[in-house]
């Protein structure tokens, strides 16, 4: 770790968690020490150790130290000396994926190309990495990616009166020759919740994400600008420098500034004030009500002109964080706030700015209409839930967030502890109340009258019996994977309220942790859960695995995980061995199967493929589990043979690769994200609290496993020698030698959705002897949780045979309690399988390509 190039520092003061805001700006190294002290919050918070937080009692921002291959996530890449953070002090809502100056065309990698200025030094302490004075720049050294022979320097300036960031880029031509460069920069903001636009009046670009509370401003000193592209592609660009000729020798340089606020009104302003040479002046709204804090009220902000009350355009919205709170600052001036609740009826607020003078009110809200929820099990406890409010009888459903959002997400409520109130417009809705697969769900109607409370209360009785069997799953995502921007929270309340016993934590190429969420929920003992990540390389998109339990580093990149490898095969060894090959449950995600067997560039001729993945993975994702009763068309085109991915592990099993398969959700988004997928693996123990990583491992990697979008289905085989019957489970070898045996198999259901056929497959075919269903054997299909149960002989095979039982709903489907999407889905579960040796030599693989052309059975290891 390097130090500044200054001598001269200062100690910070530390209270409630946070420096004690002060006038003088500061510079701090991060370390594992301060860590939690100095980086803001927000759900897109970069910043590891070795970077520098630069702030002052206003903003903070967090640059990323100049180091090789310095990544923010998965996509949001070569940001050493990038803004990686930035955020105002008394709402840290970090929601920026990165700023580059310059582009992304330089890289800023050198430790020693960094030095810092202060202008005015404020103490002189002990410790070297911690700097404090009126105004502070830190600057970084580039070298060009095209390697054209033009460096860059770009150097970041906040002064301790100032809510915004100066910076400015300076690129040089080394050459013997002249080179055209343009004024260019990026602005990563991720997600469909942020709007963006430039506003050619005030001279600025902005990004605006109203749930989040975040707003972005971006100006280029004494130019207009201009945008092109969009999403990660946005580039930001000076109208009048389309390029400039620079001569060897010289050079050319620009000056900008960023602002962050908590909403578009506060950007807005400060680009005004910029404009016009003035100062913005502070205000503070709390919004409250009998209830208490009013959260996520918009604010729609008119300024007034001087002698009237005729508003004129819009400013733009301020939402109020959780605590009630609105800040933000305005030009001197009057304004009209039409305050927006959801369950109340609009509110208009008129307030005066007074040059120097913080505006400091509260402002009371009438009660609004509202739901007051309690949710328990049979016995009384209270359980997380999801609670779904769907309009009926000309009632909009409501939304009470985006599908990021942690909480109340779209129409939709989810909850740790089974008690929350959430605000509702009056109306009539239909509610419907879950928790999960082996609880009954309950479905109710209320009417809501204006600024009426209305309370639920429900009892969901558990009527699925899953002792002995835990639910997992095994694979989803939140915003630190880079590719979304949904709340981590939000993930672990989807998980929770779906009744999900165990979930390891599998960001995109970052080991990380769910543990700080389920201690914020107060729901340490109800999930079980361990590190992990999802290893996501190319080629795509069978190059992507997951691996749990991994030792995290935390705050350092990547959480110390490995890094990525173009070779799948070399990539999925590199997970498998990493911390000293420590025992893991290796997953192959999104596999075709065909393609990892043996034909790398699908054209249906064997060249090897990647079969080396196979030797590496414990468990391969088999989903959608359907599948397996729709064999593919025998001419099916080679490239579209990861279509039906459970069929060609079937004839991967026939080949003697004994990987289990397993189903996950994948989970991007926090609207019904979870829960329509899951495993069951066997376990010692049916509490969470208890669950050990060890029986997790043994369970996966052994196929003592059933794979389920909802119905819980079990097998066994009873093997009746000269002695006692012997059972067997899924993921077991069965000697049967000259013995008989017994098939059983039972199928369970909450009262939310049903089944109608069973079906048994021997070696990937299904067995018709061993085909029940409702119509054909109405006598073996009941009402009630059980709704199959039949134990019956096993035939006689010829040779050795894998056994796989599956049940479905034919025509029938998972219903609302999964949302509408998610809810067409037909209820279906699938076992692993059952090894039946019938010789008691040892089972033998039979190399069948069940009709449809696969690999060559010689191509079996």
């Amino acid at each position: 770790m390097h130090s500044f190039y200054c001598a001269a520092i200062v100690v910070a003061v530390v209270l409630g968690g946070w420096c004690r805001p002060t006038s003088a700006t500061e510079l701090i190294r991060i370390t594992a020490a301060n860590y939690s002290k100095i980086v803001p919050a927000g759900k897109e918070v970069d910043a590891i150790v070795g970077d520098y937080v630069l702030r002052n009692d206003k903003v903070v921002a967090v640059i990323a130290q100049p180091i090789a291959n310095r990544k923010a996530n998965m996509t949001v890449r070569g940001v050493a000396g990038m803004l990686i953070d930035f955020t105002t002090r008394y709402h840290g809502s970090d929601q920026l994926s990165c700023f580059y100056p310059a582009a992304g065309r330089y890289l800023f990698e050198q430790a020693d190309g960094m030095t810092c200025e202060v202008d005015k030094i404020v103490s002189e302490q002990s410790q070297p990495e911690m700097l404090s004075g009126k105004a502070i720049s830190i600057s970084f050294a580039g070298t060009a990616v095209a390697a054209n022979g033009t460096t860059a320097v770009v150097t970041y300036t906040l002064s301790d009166d100032q809510s915004w960031l100066e910076y400015r880029v300076r690129l040089s031509n080394d050459t013997q020759n002249s080179v055209g460069l343009t004024v260019e920069d990026s602005l990563r903001c991720d997600g469909s919740l942020f709007e963006m636009d430039v506003e050619s009046d005030r001279k600025i670009f902005y990004a605006e994400d109203r749930y989040f509370g975040q707003s972005y401003g971006w100006m280029l000193d004494e130019d207009t600008i201009r945008r092109e592209g969009s999403g990660r592609n946005l580039l930001l660009k000076s109208t009048k420098h389309s390029e400039t000729q620079v001569r060897p020798g010289e050079s050319f340089s620009w000056n900008g500034e960023l602002a962050c606020s908590q909403g578009l009104p506060g950007v807005r302003s400060w680009a005004d004030a910029m404009l016009n040479q003035t100062q913005t002046v502070a205000m503070e709204l709390t919004l409250e009500s009998p209830q208490g804090a009013v959260a996520h009220a918009s604010v729609d902000l008119f300024p007034l002109p001087a002698g009237g009350h005729q508003a004129r355009q819009s400013l733009g919205t301020l939402v109020s964080t959780s605590k009630g709170e609105i800040r933000c600052s305005l030009l001197p001036g009057s304004y009209k706030g039409v305050v927006n609740s959801i369950g109340r009826q609009p509110r208009e607020y008129e307030f005066t700015i007074e040059s120097g003078k913080i505006h400091a009110d509260t402002l009371s809200l009438p009660a609004a209409s509202r739901v007051r929820t309690t949710v328990v099990d049979g016995a009384g406890m209270a359980i997380a839930a999801k609670v779904q409010f769907i309009g009926i009888d000309g009632t909009v459903d409501p939304d009470f967030g985006p599908d990021s959002a942690a909480e109340a997400v779209k129409n939709t409520v989810y909850c740790a502890l089974g008690k929350f109130e959430q605000p509702i417009l009056p109306g009539k809705y239909r509610v419907i109340v879950s928790h999960g697969t082996e609880y009954d769900a309950e479905t109710l109607e209320i009417n809501v009258a204006p600024g009426q409370l209305v309370p639920i209360n429900s009892k969901l009785p558990r009527t699925v019996d899953t002792s002995g069997w835990i639910s997992s799953d095994f694979h989803s995502h939140s915003s630190p994977s880079g590719d979304n921007v949904s709340d981590q929270r939000g993930r672990v309340l989807n998980l929770l309220a779906e009744h999900i016993e165990f979930a390891p934590c599998t960001e995109h190429n970052r080991i990380d942790t769910y543990e700080d969420d389920l201690h914020a929920l107060r729901a340490t003992t109800a999930m079980a859960t361990c590190t992990g990540m999802e290893l996501t390389g190319s080629p795509l998109p069978i190059n992507h695995q997951n691996a749990f339990p991994m030792h995290r580093h935390q705050h350092e990149q990547d959480g110390g995980g490995p890094q990525t490898e173009a070779d799948p095969v070399k990539q999925i060894e590199r997970l498998a061995l990493w911390d000293n090959s420590s025992p893991k449950v290796v997953q192959t995600n999104h596999p075709n199967i065909p393609q990892i067997l043996g034909d790398v560039d699908l054209d249906g001729k064997p060249d090897g493929g990647f079969r080396g993945m196979l030797g590496w993975m414990d468990v391969i994702e088999v989903h959608p589990p359907e599948g397996i009763f729709n064999p593919p068309a025998a001419n099916i085109a080679a490239k579209d043979k990861n279509q039906n991915p459970i069929f060609f592990w079937l004839q991967l099993l026939n080949l003697g690769y004994r990987i289990t398969g397993v189903v996950n959700t994948d989970a991007h988004y926090n609207f019904h994200g979870s829960g329509w997928l899951r495993n069951y693996l066997a376990s010692s123990t049916d509490d969470p609290a208890k669950i050990s990583l060890d029986e997790i491992i043994h369970a996966s990697e052994h196929g003592h496993l059933v794979m389920t979008t909802g119905p819980f289905l079990q097998t066994q085989l009873r093997v009746v020698g000269d002695g006692a019957a012997k059972v067997y489970g899924v993921g077991e070898d069965v000697p049967l030698g000259n013995a008989d045996a017994k098939i059983w198999m039972r199928v369970q259901c909450p009262n939310w959705f049903d089944v109608n056929r069973v079906q048994v497959f021997a070696n990937g075919r299904p067995v018709d002897t061993l085909n029940f269903t409702r119509q054909s054997h109405p006598r073996l299909f009941r009402e009630g949780n059980v709704r199959f149960e039949f134990e019956t002989e096993l035939p006689k095979f010829s040779q050795d045979t894998h056994l796989i039982v599956a049940t479905i709903g034919e025509g029938l489907k998972l219903g609302p309690v999964m949302g509408a999407d998610r809810g067409e889905l037909p209820p279906v579960a699938v076992t692993n399988p059952i090894f039946v040796d019938v010789d008691g030599s040892g089972f033998q693989a039979n190399g069948d390509d069940l009709g449809v052309p696969f690999m060559l059975p010689q191509l079996a290891e």
